[in-house]
Order: C-alpha cells, then sequence, then structure tokens
C-alpha cells in the first residue's frame, strides 16, 4: 500500500482534505477503496466525492479494471481535477525573486527568475506584468509567497513587512498564504516528494544561505517553531561577526555560499560557485563541509532523524552532497548511507514551495 507523505489521521479540518490528500498519494481510486482508506461508510464517501466534483476539485476518469474471478459492477475511478486549479508562486531569496504559475500538483506552466528586490510593490507589478499575457489567469486560486527568515519579523530575514499577505492579496484578489521558504520546500517533499509520513526527516538548504526544517508524524516544523531546527543560526565560531539573527559566529556566517564567494575574493553566482573547478576554492568548499557536516550531525542526533534531505544551490554539484553524507556518517557512526540524499524535487527548489503552501491552504485543506 502507497503511503501518503501527509499523516491523514492528523488532519481536523474535514473529510474532504483527507480524500484529496489521498487522490494526491494514489493518483486514482474507487470510491469504494476510498472509504476503506479513510475508514469511511461508503455512503459518506459518495456524499464527499459529489461535493468536491461540483468544486471542480475532482473527476470521474473511467472504470477500474477488475479480474475475471471477481464478477460484479465495475467501480467507477476518481483523480484530482489538478490542471484546472493553478497557483501564482513568488520565492524571494536573497540574490532572486522567482515568478512562477504552477497547478496544484506542482507541474510548472510559467516561470520567471528576476534580481532580489526588497520593494514588495515594484514586486506586485513584476507580478503582474508576468502573468499579463497569461490566457489562464482565472484558474489561478490563490497566491504562494516564500521568504527568507520568519514571515513579519522586523528584523530578520526578506520583505520585514507584518502585511505581506495583505498586500498582494490586495492586489490581485487572490488569497496569499505566506510561509518560511524551507518550510515551504520541506512542506513540498510531503506533498509532492518521497517523503513518508512515519518518517522523521531533517531537511538542509544550503544555498546563498543556510537553513533547516523537520518533518515528524506528517507535519513540518522549522525555526519558527523551534530553534532547534534552526541549524543555520548554530554557533560555530564564538569569536565571529554578528549574524542577521542577532547572534554571533553562527553557521551561516561562515559556511554559507555567500560567505564562502566573500572568502575567495571571486564574483560568482551560488550556481557558478558550486559548479566550480578552481582547486583553490574547492578547498575553501571542503572546510566549510566539515562544519555543516558537525552542525547536521549534531541535529540529527537531538532529532534521532530516520533520513536526512540535501537541498538548494551547492547540491546542483552533486559531489558536494558526497562529500558532506561522507563526513557526516564519519562523525555518527549509526547513520547509513542510505539515510542521507539530495531531494527529488532540488531542481523545482526556486517555485514548489511556494505551490505548495498555496495548494496546502487554498486546495487541500480548504473549508469546502
Amino acid at each position: 500500500m502507497k503511503q501518503t507523505g501527509i499523516n491523514i489521521k492528523s488532519i481536523k479540518s474535514n473529510n474532504e482534505s483527507a480524500l484529496l490528500y489521498l487522490l494526491n498519494s494514489e493518483k486514482a481510486l474507487s470510491r469504494k477503496e476510498i472509504a476503506a482508506r479513510l475508514e469511511l461508510t461508503p455512503a459518506a464517501v459518495t456524499k464527499i466525492s459529489k461535493r468536491l466534483i461540483d468544486e471542480g476539485c475532482i473527476r470521474e476518469i473511467g472504470e477500474a479494471e477488475i479480474s475475471e474471478a471477481k464478477a460484479g459492477r465495475r467501480e467507477i475511478l476518481l483523480t484530482l481535477n489538478a490542471e484546472e486549479k493553478l497557483i501564482l508562486g513568488i520565492n524571494a531569496e536573497a540574490q532572486a525573486i522567482t515568478l512562477s504559475v504552477s497547478d496544484i500538483s506542482g507541474r510548472l506552466l510559467l516561470r520567471e527568475a528576476l534580481p532580489f528586490c526588497n520593494n514588495v510593490q515594484e514586486v506586485i507589478g513584476k507580478a503582474e506584468e508576468f502573468l499579463k499575457g497569461f490566457e489562464r489567469k482565472r484558474d489561478i486560486i490563490g497566491i504562494g509567497v516564500c521568504v527568507i527568515g520568519s514571515p513579519g519579523q522586523d528584523d530578520f530575514g526578506v520583505w520585514k513587512d507584518g502585511a505581506l499577505a495583505e498586500k498582494f492579496e490586495a492586489a490581485f484578489g487572490l488569497p496569499c498564504a505566506v510561509e518560511n521558504n524551507v518550510k515551504a520546500f520541506a512542506l513540498s517533499e510531503l506533498i509532492y516528494g518521497s517523503t513518508k509520513n512515519e518518517e522523521s526527516v531533517l531537511f538542509l538548504k544550503w544555498g546563498y544561505g543556510i537553513g533547516s526544517a523537520v518533518i515528524a508524524n506528517g507535519r513540518v516544523f522549522s525555526g519558527g517553531d523551534s530553534s532547534v531546527t534552526e541549524i543555520g543560526h548554530y554557533i560555530v565560531n564564538p569569536g565571529g561577526r554578528r549574524c542577521r539573527c542577532g547572534r554571533y559566529g553562527c553557521l551561516e556566517t561562515v559556511a554559507s555560499a555567500e560567505e564562502i564567494i566573500k572568502e575567495a575574493g571571486e564574483s560568482l553566482t551560488v550556481e557558478e560557485l558550486a559548479a566550480t573547478k578552481d582547486e583553490r576554492i574547492i578547498n575553501i568548499i571542503d572546510e566549510k563541509i566539515d562544519l555543516v557536516a558537525l552542525a547536521l550531525t549534531n541535529t540529527a542526533t537531538i532529532l534521532n532523524a530516520q533520513n536526512i534531505v540535501f537541498f538548494g544551490a551547492m547540491f546542483y554539484n552533486k559531489d558536494i552532497a558526497k562529500k558532506l553524507s561522507k563526513q557526516c556518517l564519519r562523525y555518527n557512526g549509526n547513520l547509513k548511507s542510505s539515510m542521507l540524499r539530495i531531494s527529488a524535487l532540488n531542481e523545482k527548489s526556486d517555485y514548489i514551495g511556494a505551490t505548495a503552501a498555496a495548494a496546502q491552504k487554498f486546495f487541500f485543506e480548504k473549508q469546502f
């Protein structure tokens, strides 16, 4: 039996959400199979599915195949009406902003990368231009906005504005979900990736900055929930410089791609840094890998993480992931190589978190 990433039993909203998450995981099921999986009566599933069909969220796609040994009426299969429900995504990183349109299954339809801009109104204007020639604007059900740091904090992260959602909602006339980018990516792993709800998973983002999040029992936790999960702000150099979080000598101030580029004295993008063939820069990266491995191993031990998932631009180079895994295994003999991996969604990391944050709030867990 395939196991959905979201812990359906923990969903407190409604049975509609449980059915939508189940179909997202299984792609197509009969009403009878849904009833058995969700422990609902066939009558309840019939009623729920009718409501979701009327809302345009699911549709019938034909009859299920049955073996010759089985007699009786063929069951009609249900599936998500994924391509009809779209998400506008805005992902704000330290170096760039990615605008995207994708459907609620995570399939990308449109994407544009812009230089980072700290003026939210200017970004809104760029997003309006981005959508100008798009013929399916009416199919967009919501906006997902991902930011560095904790949304709304005045002294931490980017777009230090407690009214972010309201500004996007006013401009586009659509509901808006604002989320930390690492937490949103972890959520995308639950909805679209291979993470299962019985796993305890530690996520490491290594790019222009360093961030982390944890999945446990089908739920996502990040630094906003517990400082234990904020690996980028572990102190690794007590005499180091002041970090944007207010502490001194955090891992991010020593080992982020931004710091490596400064130390190398080169003008590089994160992607160029990860792909470098310069031995001098590779040696600098190797030193940082050791620091990241120490922090990651200690965090995994505290959290008893069953798996560690890497994502971010530094892991576009698989050799960096291999070196980091090797160091983690060196520091913790209880870890196994099978427990460390690059996310299969890594190449989608500039938009998939924004999609997941909005899809969860305005589709999968919407109050119908």
